[in-house]
């Protein structure tokens, strides 16, 4: 019995021992060796998946051609290489239409490329399956991983649910044109829902990328008519619904991109298919130019006022007077003692003017007043307020001698 007790420990030991050593030396064998994977996981060293609703197009009505994008996306660790060449095996009623998937191209963790297959559904009720193996490969180390990718569609009579998508100018492609950096534009797209199942759209639904995969934020929603969400029946009046889109570029280039619209299936069945349409965009953007501004006109500078020379004298024209005459600008008198006449003289502006007569003088201009000669009196005169004085103390002295004489007469003849 102790043998027996002591046998089946050690045993099993020794099993478990060679267990992990041979674990152990798996492993050390293992290193280096490639590592071909289909079941690969996001987080993986290598690991590609198909986000979204992938190739399945659905229920489709008869003779209808129908476009999809098909998003391929590098959720691992590793930047891998995906070559393309297996999407060309697509047959009717698939084809294969575009692509950016380059053989050879590194694509890094998180991006996206696509590939658009278009779909001619046959006779009704005929289902179409092709199996689609894209292989990834590790460009960092070595190491690849597969994914099959269902390419599926069926053909109906009439289709359950779709809707149509109508841009701006007719066309399959939503073209924002040229604009400026730092102004926008804005464009319109007309949802069309057709066949038999309502459909709901929300804003959330509507998802905008560049070719590369990622969110193209130049191009946002404005306006639309369904906003957090509204379900739209295609029996109902209208049938349809909008959505704005702007597009604000911040700077100069071109911007290719896709416009994916999902519409989700309302006919109570929690399996059915979303819908989905993606319409192609294309928008330009040029530099800003700053305004030239306008040039600041020179003010004329005003010149300052001049005082006019003084004017020049000129003759006054003498009066006639009783007992003397007035010749030009001066007036003549002869005889005794007698009546003086009354000359007068116009002077021109800043002019002077003598008016000479046998009696009154003159009138002379503003700035020069001329004189007149004669028995009159000064008044009035216009002479020069000097000549005046002067002329005014030797008639004084005269009239006092005159007087003295007069005086002096009288003594001598009353003796």
């Amino acid at each position: 019995m102790s043998s027996v007790s002591l046998t089946r420990p050690f045993g099993l030991a020794l099993a478990v021992v060679l267990a992990v050593a041979g674990l152990f030396a798996g492993a050390l064998l293992s290193v280096g060796a490639p590592a071909t994977r289909a079941d690969a996981a996001p987080g993986d060293q290598v690991s590609i998946s198909i986000p979204g609703f992938g190739a399945d197009f659905g229920y489709v009505k008869q003779g209808r051609v129908v476009m999809r994008t098909i998003e391929v996306l590098n959720d691992g660790v590793d930047a891998v290489s995906i070559d393309p060449a297996p999407l060309r095996a697509l047959v009717a009623p698939f084809e294969l239409v575009s692509t950016t998937l380059v053989a050879g191209e590194t694509i890094m963790p998180n991006q996206r490329r696509n590939f658009v297959v278009r779909y001619t559904a046959p006779a009704a009720r005929t289902p179409s399956l092709q199996n689609i193996t894209l292989t990834a490969v590790d460009v960092e180390r070595t190491g690849t991983a597969t994914l099959v990718v269902p390419v599926k569609a069926e053909s109906l009579t009439t289709d359950r649910a779709f809707f149509e998508v109508a841009v701006p100018g007719g066309g399959t492609t939503l073209d924002f044109g040229t604009v400026k950096s730092g102004e926008s534009a804005t464009k319109r797209l007309t949802l069309t829902v057709r066949g038999i199942d309502p459909l709901r759209f929300a804003n959330a639904d509507v998802i905008v990328r560049d070719q590369g995969g990622a969110v193209l934020s130049m191009v946002s929603i404005s306006a639309s008519s369904f906003g957090a969400g509204q379900t739209i029946d295609p029996s109902a009046t209208p049938n349809t619904a909008t959505v704005d889109l702007k597009f604000a570029p911040t700077g100069a280039g071109t911007f290719p991109g896709t416009i994916t619209i999902v519409g989700r299936i309302m006919n109570g069945d929690p399996e059915a298919l979303s819908v989905t349409v993606v319409v192609p965009l294309t928008a330009r953007a040029t530099a800003a130019v700053d305004p030239t501004p306008t040039p600041t006109p020179t003010p004329t500078p005003t010149p300052s006022p001049t005082t006019p020379p003084p004017g020049t004298p000129g003759g006054g024209t003498g009066g006639t007077g009783t007992g003397g005459t007035g010749t030009g600008g001066t007036g003549t008198g002869s005889g005794g003692t007698g009546t003086g006449g009354t000359g007068s003289g116009a002077g021109g502006a800043n002019s002077s003017t003598t008016g000479a007569g046998s009696a009154a003088a003159g009138t002379g201009g503003a700035a020069y007043r001329g004189a007149g000669a004669g028995n009159g009196s000064l008044a009035n005169t216009g002479a020069d307020p000097a000549f005046a004085a002067g002329f005014a103390g030797l008639t004084l002295l005269a009239g006092g001698i005159a007087l003295a004489l007069a005086r002096r007469s009288r003594r001598n003849s009353t003796r």
